[in-house]
């Protein structure tokens, strides 16, 4: 995977960021399991891409401008990365509100609070990992 590159290590992170958060999801389903709570998975999954987008929208444009530029509709999407990244997580929350159910407020605020959470842990660090790989490749074999 290192004789890949900066890439193929990238993607790998990602891959077990991913595999984290679905690990940590799936421990705060299992609780509610029984409440058939509506949209806490897909809710949780759509944070996830909308952090991974806000994230790693500004680090790739750095590291991977000149490819960026050769794509059309790519150009929009750096412009205006900070508006979109905030409508994104405008419309997440706004799609919980709606999904609120009136018995389950305790419940589904607190898979609101444990999907952030898992963010923050997760997302955070694959961040600062990729960052730091960005920096300087021998600091992740390290």
């Amino acid at each position: 995977i290192i004789y890949g590159g900066p890439l193929a290590l990238m993607i790998t992170v990602f891959l077990v960021q991913v595999k984290c958060f679905a690990e940590i999801i799936n421990i705060g389903y299992a609780v509610y399991k029984m409440d058939n709570l509506p949209w806490f998975r897909s809710l949780s999954w759509y944070f996830l891409v909308a952090s991974n987008y806000f994230f790693y929208g500004e680090s790739l444009v750095e590291q991977f401008g000149v490819l960026i530029n050769n794509v059309d509709f790519l150009p929009f999407l750096v412009r205006y990365h900070r508006l979109i990244s905030f409508s994104m997580y405008i419309i997440g929350f706004v799609w919980f509100v709606l999904s609120l159910v009136k018995k389950y407020y305790l419940r589904q605020f607190s898979l609101f609070a444990w999907t952030h959470v898992a963010l923050l842990v997760v997302v955070t660090q694959s961040y600062l990992i990729i960052q730091n790989m960005f920096q300087g490749l021998i600091w992740l074999i390290m």
